[in-house]
């Protein structure tokens, strides 16, 4: 999934900021710039940061374990 105008519509920046910087994390930690840095430190402060990065980066991980061991989706 990537965040675009359409689908972030009526998203309040702040989050749309944090979605942005999610899917930079989650693609690739060196991708996040200085400049979506402190796009986000306008509305969160560094704990909110610190929180949304390991939120991000678990995810990102459960996701590669169970892709790894081939775990099938349950509902």
């Amino acid at each position: 999934m990537s965040a675009t105008p359409a689908t972030l519509d009526g998203v309040e920046e702040s989050w749309q900021a944090a979605i942005r910087y999610a899917e930079h994390v989650t693609e690739s930690g060196h991708s996040v710039s200085d400049a979506l840095y402190r796009s986000l430190a306008e509305y969160w402060d560094e704990g909110q940061l610190v929180e949304i990065t390991l939120v991000v980066g678990l995810f990102a991980y459960f996701n590669r374990f169970n892709d790894a061991l081939h775990v099938e989706v349950t509902r």
